[in-house]
């Protein structure tokens, strides 16, 4: 009798079942593909530059320091500003382990509370690695709506209509990618209403938390103490490239376990950029986030004034982040309109990317001058037809 080894092709790769199926992003795919010369209103990228202290810092620390490995969870002083960030949740040191990013914080989350057939709540519209890492993590990803008729206003009812006894764990993110939209203290009170007593995990995407033009947004872990916070300097700082983030929870179990996975996958985050972090709580690392605050809402506005005015279309108006939401639905398809937008060297992304809730709308990125977005939006328009 022949085995399976024995009837498999030698020459044939066999991915394991967590990886079948994944693909790059639409966002990427987009970017990629993008021509010559075009304006970005795809990547969720902060075009302004990195603080001159901060790059000055890791620069004098790169030449002056010797930087080895540190501790797997990071240096303690940086863990110590980071807990500093939670005073409600009395934090110890060993209560945050710093990541490679939010992005290694969020998949080492997912893996070690999601176990296979788990499902996982995730919103709709939201970004799609949320579904990527429940898929590597073996779990079955289920969609609440945040619904397009309510501007992706948060829905109590759609969520807790989506939790079942194989729920372990959910997902937030305030601000949204893609929408822009703040979660409210009564949209948290009403989702820890939902989960109490049920064991699942919250899983708390805080990323663009410094990003906000009205209040600061809560954080979830206020209301709920099974959450699990993602975040990092990526967003407010500008600092994507030089990958710190964090997760920070309450429950030293979890929060072990993540630091254990963190350990074997990454050993620890770059020591330089560590070092250099220390200075993202001073009063210019403040003034720098405050800039940032500043000139995205003035584009912001700037940009869904000029869809309304130049265009005739409606866009949401962000709360934080770098995003709004442009309703395509009269051209069609929203990913034939961003195709036809890349054609005309504007790199757009498909609602479709984020879930069917978005579907006929384009995230729009105002990471660009408002020369360069009113430029883009020209070439919209004649893209469109309009």
């Amino acid at each position: 009798m022949s085995t399976r080894a024995e009837t498999i092709d030698r020459g044939e790769v066999v991915l394991p079942r967590r990886m079948r199926g994944l693909q790059p992003t639409l966002i990427r795919q987009f970017f990629e593909r993008a021509l010559p010369d075009s304006i970005n209103f795809g990547l969720g990228e902060p075009d302004l530059p990195t603080p001159e202290f901060l790059k000055r810092e890791a620069a004098r620390i790169a030449v002056e320091e010797q930087n080895g490995y540190t501790s797997h969870p990071g240096i303690p002083a940086l863990r110590t500003k980071i807990t500093e960030q939670y005073p409600h949740l009395n934090l110890p040191v060993t209560g945050v382990v710093v990541t490679c990013g939010s992005q290694e914080a969020m998949t080492d989350a997912f893996m070690c509370c999601v176990d296979q057939g788990d499902e996982v709540l995730l919103p709709d519209p939201s970004f799609p690695a949320y579904d990527a890492c429940t898929r590597i993590s073996e779990g079955t990803p289920v969609y609440y709506r945040m619904p397009a008729d309510t501007e992706f206003a948060f829905d109590i009812d759609e969520f807790r209509s989506k939790i079942t006894p194989k729920t372990k764990a959910a997902v937030v993110i305030s601000p949204s990618n893609p929408t822009g939209k703040i979660m409210t203290a009564d949209d948290y009170r009403q989702i820890a209403d939902a989960l109490d007593g049920t064991g699942i995990w919250l899983l708390s995407d805080e990323i663009y938390s410094d990003l906000y033009f009205e209040e600061r947004p809560r954080s979830a872990s206020e209301f709920y103490e099974r959450t699990i916070i993602i975040s990092g300097l990526s967003k407010s700082l500008s600092m994507t490239g030089w990958r710190l983030g964090w997760a920070a929870c309450s429950d030293p179990k979890m929060i072990n376990a993540i630091q254990v996975l963190h350990g074997f996958t990454t050993v620890c985050t770059s020591t330089i950029t560590q070092k250099a972090s220390l200075l993202a709580w001073t009063d210019e690392a403040e003034a720098a986030k405050q800039h940032a605050r500043d000139v995205y809402k003035g584009r912001g506005e700037f940009l869904v004034d000029l869809f309304s005015s130049e265009m005739g279309l409606h866009a949401t108006s962000p709360e934080g982040a770098f995003y709004t939401m442009l309703d395509v639905r009269q051209f069609g398809e929203d990913m034939e309109v961003a195709e036809k937008c890349l054609q005309n060297r504007v790199v757009t992304v498909p609602g479709t990317a984020f879930g069917n809730e978005a579907k006929g709308f384009l995230r729009i990125s105002f990471c660009n001058t408002e020369e360069r977005m009113a430029e883009g939006v020209r070439r919209m328009k004649e893209a469109l037809a309009v």
